[in-house]
């Protein structure tokens, strides 16, 4: 399984339209560190990184809370994509630690607090 993690320069793991860095775990232990497509975009941010992710191979997606909008959360499970749900805050060494020892349960759900809306809520 190879993982996809968004990192920002400070090494913390981000929501993934945070961070600077989309970074892959390969299966083998490797990283590759890739620029994130979000911070291209005003618009499918979560979507185009999610999409990067999947064609650099990803199968398992780190989420802290926030990462994914209802659209991108339904597209990563309409793609199979499965999940690594962290709290917020961690570096990307104390969660690549946690999944080398198998210390990190990997789910094919989020919990549903922490999928935010896709778009502004109008009132």
């Amino acid at each position: 399984m190879a993982i996809a993690v968004v990192v920002n320069d400070g090494g913390i793991v981000t929501p993934i339209v945070e961070g600077t860095v989309l970074r892959i775990i390969k299966k083998d232990g490797t990283v590759e560190d890739h620029r994130n497509p979000a911070l291209d975009l005003t618009e499918g941010r979560r979507g185009a990184t999610l999409r990067k992710a999947i064609e650099l191979g990803a199968t398992t997606f780190v989420a802290p809370p926030a990462t994914f909008c209802e659209l991108s959360y339904g597209k990563a499970q309409q793609e199979q994509v499965n999940f690594i749900n962290i709290v917020a805050n961690q570096t990307f060494s104390n969660v690549a630690d946690q999944i080398k020892s198998g210390a990190i349960n990997v789910t094919n759900k989020l919990p549903p607090d922490e999928v935010v809306p896709s778009a502004p809520v109008v009132k």
